[in-house]
């Protein structure tokens, strides 16, 4: 589902001491480090105060303290806090807190690490997964964490299908999986999917307690399940605020958090407060704990004040883009598509708009996600050269208002349909609004408070937003694809050769092969102007100094169970 902007961070304590893993005689494939190499194509660049996982500087070191509440402050609280049935980041986060994944990945280098499987081997054909698993793991509910569970958890995404568009995408191809032992599962699929392990640690593949799968999807949205994860949820009211617990008896924390056992703080409660400025007044009258997504307007202030520390992180994500919709008339034509880019300034926005903070787009994908590709020559801003492809595609005739026709008079007015509310996305549109003016343009914007929940070719207006987190070149084939209804910018109007590679990113196991690939997409997209890259979104975290243990993890979203309060 398109939305405005998602926003869509440190050095790593040694991993803690896992079970032995256990041997299966005569399974041919990989070793785990040859999965993990086939899995990510190519390590996480730019990490450490732009996308690590530590401990600031700023914060309390020495002993953690135990007890009391933390209040967070989010952008927007959840309307579902069953991460599998939401991609958005916020539905992410509190997944995080609820349920663990078989396997964690490294902020700082990318790496799939063992959580609740200690071990894996992948089939040589890239169809076939096993996985071992810890043996001490327990749902909130009492329930074994086992073989067995990891296979009803599987089969359950599959059967969400829709309702769970990241997993059921996750899953494509999914023949079964198969009990071998109480603590040794094998997931089977028809076709390669070489992308899957690294889902294996994303929160839209979060294992629940079995005897919670069968509960009505609506339900399930509003916290009512059993996970594995360092709390259990005591509150949660959509939209508004989510009240956690801590779960005593946790003792399988990920391999990236320091603290292994039961979380610091007793309570959570995480508060949506929308406004940044409300938000950082918040953070600095001392009602909030912590805040996420600090303003870029409030960001100098905050990091120029001694009582606080300030985290930033660039997302491994889509860039954030402007999306051209192939099935509007207006935009079936790849020229009128690719001249919405050179007509942007993507620096005078990110200086006007973010105070400098976030950076200019230079591709499909932000700079610190996995196969990365530097396409700055062409996302750049060269007007003279839109007018020329707006010329060629027959936009040649400028009426009396300033606005390009075609002969028969057809103008160039384009729609942009966007979540309303957000005042530093309703200034960007607003920008971009008039540097398209500029070469004949119109850009009317549409704000509404809901954003219709439909397939993409029948999403109104001309133009979308869309940006998707995830720490994998993958990520482009779960938007750019056009086999997700939901998700899918090119729903409805596929691109065969862009599909034809988008698949064979899951057939190969060669990584220079793979990233070859997933270069030849990325310059698919922006030739064929599928894409508007803008900008790579900083996320930043504030907090007191007094706030000791603060970190995140490879996509940004907060470790609760690390954090204590003062004494």
């Amino acid at each position: 589902m398109p939305s405005s902007p998602l926003p869509d961070p440190r050095q790593l304590p040694d991993p803690r001491e896992l079970p032995s893993p256990r041997r299966r005689p005569g399974r041919r494939g990989w070793t785990v480090a040859t999965a993990i190499t086939v899995a990510l194509a190519i390590a996480v660049t730019g990490c450490g105060s732009d996308g690590g996982s530590d401990t600031s500087d700023g914060a309390t070191s020495g002993e953690p303290t135990e007890g009391g509440t933390l209040t967070y402050g989010f952008t927007a609280a959840p309307d579902c806090v069953d991460s599998r049935q939401r991609p958005q980041l916020n539905s992410r986060t509190i997944g995080r807190q609820l349920a663990d994944t078989l396997t964690e990945q490294d902020p700082a280098t990318g790496e799939l690490l063992p959580w609740l499987a200690t071990s894996w081997t992948v089939s040589d054909d890239v169809t076939a997964f096993t996985f071992e698993l810890r043996e001490d793991v327990t749902f909130s509910d009492g329930e074994p964490f086992d073989a067995e569970a990891v296979k009803a958890n599987f089969d359950a995404v599959v059967e969400l299908g829709a309702l769970a568009p990241q997993g059921s995408s996750f899953l494509a191809g999914y023949r079964q999986s198969v009990v071998d032992d109480d603590f040794v599962v094998t997931v089977e699929f028809e076709e390669p999917n070489a992308q899957f392990l690294q889902a294996t640690a994303t929160q839209s593949l979060i294992q629940l307690s079995p005897a919670s799968l069968g509960n009505d999807p609506a339900d399930l949205c509003q916290g009512d399940f059993a996970g594995s994860g360092p709390f259990t949820l005591d509150k949660f009211t959509p939209e508004s605020s989510v009240e956690l617990v801590r779960r005593d008896d946790y003792a399988w924390a990920s391999p990236i958090a320091e603290n292994q056992g039961a979380a610091h703080v007793e309570r959570v409660v995480l508060e949506g407060i929308p406004e940044g400025s409300v938000r950082q007044g918040s953070l600095t009258s001392g009602q909030v704990d912590v805040i996420e997504s600090v303003p870029a307007a409030g960001l100098a202030q905050l990091e120029s004040d001694d009582r606080f520390t300030v985290d930033s992180v660039v997302l491994p994500a889509i860039a954030i883009p402007y999306v051209p919709l192939v099935h509007s008339p207006k935009l079936s034509d790849p020229d009128t598509r690719r001249a919405l880019g050179l007509a942007l300034d993507r620096e005078a926005i990110v200086t006007a708009v973010y105070n400098g903070v976030s950076q200019p787009a230079t591709g499909v994908l932000t700079t610190t996600n996995p196969g990365y590709l530097d396409q700055s020559d062409d996302v750049r801003y060269d007007p003279a050269a839109a007018e020329e492809l707006l010329d060629r595609a027959g936009w040649n005739v400028i009426g009396d208002d300033g606005v390009r026709q075609r002969a028969d008079g057809e103008r160039l007015s384009l729609t942009i349909t966007y979540a309303s509310g957000n005042p530093e996305s309703e200034q960007q549109h607003q920008l971009a609004q008039q540097q398209w003016a500029e070469v004949g343009i119109e850009l009317k914007l549409d704000p509404v408070s809901d954003l219709p929940l439909v397939n993409m070719d029948e999403y109104p207006g001309d133009i979308a937003t869309w940006s998707q987190t995830r720490a994998d070149v993958d990520v482009i084939r779960l938007v750019y694809s056009s086999f997700h209804p939901e998700m899918s910018m090119l729903y409805g109007q596929p691109d065969e050769e862009l599909d034809a590679l988008l698949s064979s990113l899951q057939t190969t196991v060669d990584t220079e092969e793979r990233q070859e690939i997933a270069e030849q997409a990325q310059r698919r997209i922006i030739e064929q102007g599928y894409s508007v890259p803008v900008l790579d979104r900083v996320w930043a975290y504030g907090y007191p100094n007094e706030l000791g243990g603060f970190a995140t993890d490879i996509e940004g979203k907060a470790l609760l169970n690390e954090v204590w309060l003062a004494s």
